[in-house]
């Protein structure tokens, strides 16, 4: 009977034995596989950023060192009310000091008669994909500058923040006493994408994952906890024995993505741009109150850019599975943008969006972002609108 028992136990610990190391081989040979075969072709464990080498880039020889420090060294830390802030971090093409802000030209030196110009925006006006000195705030302090201004300008751009997670940013400033004599607001992109990530207007990104973290550590959670760290070990594991069997298993943690297909897009694009609106409209009642001046850009995407290059129409393709009705989101929320009444009928609402509808050359490095020679464009293109606040500070003064 022992040996009976035994032979069962030896046959049984092979089935599990062999069933672990498949597991294993599912979860970790590919990443063994890629590293190898990167390191062959690269000479490097990781290949390249895709962003790095994109057709914009025109072989800029920093590029591929800036985005390999910008995924070592950026991170993004729990903060109250806004959801998250930058921490800080110094490299060699990429600087977020001890605010966790990007530096620009002349701010830690300027003078009290200087004006005061804080911009706002998401990762495109934090300036990721390019260096210190070429993003949009630090392009404006200099040109500004150079037109004879006396200005201090910040870079309040934080990744993924929207226009309510700014104008939170900005309340708290001035409950701070934060001198303020001009706001500049650069949006438009993140206000897309949390829509399509969350298919509703004035959403978060990664809304459905910070839901599925709250009170994950008190003990009614317990289970959520474990049965996560056990899926988040093995995902790739995961992942196969969801297609193969069809079950959940996903413990609490969310589904990839919003099936957009059976969202009325146009009914979703002008939601969008009325809670864009209404934060407008916050930030003048603010503006009115505490004495500054406020500008907000309406930012161009690669949606409405008429011709794209082959990388470009790439792009249009990442990190969704449906790119078709992600391209019609995108185009109706310009179009709803495009045709407020109340934004049109504003001199502090300036519409970028066609900006580079008809340029042909590269500009993008990715969905979101631009190269170099695109972010100077729009700070150009923004240039006129933030002088004249800037002038009319120095004559009210």
């Amino acid at each position: 009977m022992l040996g009976l028992a035994g032979r069962f136990s030896v046959a049984l610990w092979h089935v599990v034995g062999l069933l672990l190391i498949a597991a294993l081989l599912v979860e970790f040979a590919p990443d063994v596989w890629r590293r190898t075969s990167r390191w062959l072709r690269y000479r490097r464990a990781e290949r390249p950023q895709s962003a790095a080498t994109a057709e914009a880039q025109s072989g800029a020889d920093w590029a591929v060192g800036y985005f390999d420090e910008f995924r070592r060294a950026v991170r993004v830390e729990w903060r109250a009310y806004v959801g998250w802030w930058q921490r800080p971090a110094r490299g060699r093409y990429l600087t977020l000091d001890e605010r966790g802000l990007r530096p620009t030209p002349g701010e830690r030196s300027w003078d009290p008669a200087a004006a005061r110009i804080l911009c706002f925006g998401g990762s495109t006006m934090m300036g990721m994909g390019v260096r210190d000195a070429a993003t949009i705030p630090a392009v404006l302090a200099r040109r500004l500058t150079e037109l004879g201004h006396r200005v201090a300008v910040s870079n309040y751009g934080q990744l993924g923040h929207n226009s309510m997670q700014e104008t939170l940013t900005l309340q708290r400033l001035l409950k701070a006493g934060e001198r303020i004599d001009v706001a500049v607001f650069y949006d438009g992109i993140n206000e897309m994408a949390c829509a399509e990530q969350t298919g509703r207007a004035d959403g978060l990104f990664n809304e459905a994952r910070r839901r599925a973290e709250f009170n994950l550590l008190n003990a009614e959670r317990r289970g959520d906890l474990l049965t996560a760290a056990l899926l988040s070990a093995v995902p790739r594991l995961m992942r196969r024995l969801r297609r193969l069997t069809g079950l959940e298993l996903r413990g609490p943690l969310p589904s990839a993505e919003v099936d957009l297909r059976g969202i009325d897009a146009d009914a979703l694009a002008g939601a969008v741009i009325d809670a864009y609106w209404a934060n407008v409209q916050l930030v003048r009642a603010l503006a009115a109150h505490y004495a500054f001046r406020p500008l907000f850009f309406w930012q161009p995407v690669l949606a409405s850019k008429r011709t794209k290059s082959r990388d470009e129409a790439r792009f249009e393709a990442d990190y969704t599975q449906h790119p078709e009705a992600r391209r019609r989101l995108y185009k109706a929320i310009v179009a709803a943008r495009r045709n407020h009444a109340g934004l049109n009928a504003s001199a502090d609402a300036i519409d970028l969006s066609a900006l580079f509808d008809e340029i042909a050359d590269p500009l993008y490095i990715d969905l979101y972002h631009l190269a170099e020679p695109g972010t100077a464009a729009v700070a150009e293109a923004m240039l006129p609108g933030v002088a004249a606040l800037a002038g009319a500070v120095h004559k009210d003064g």
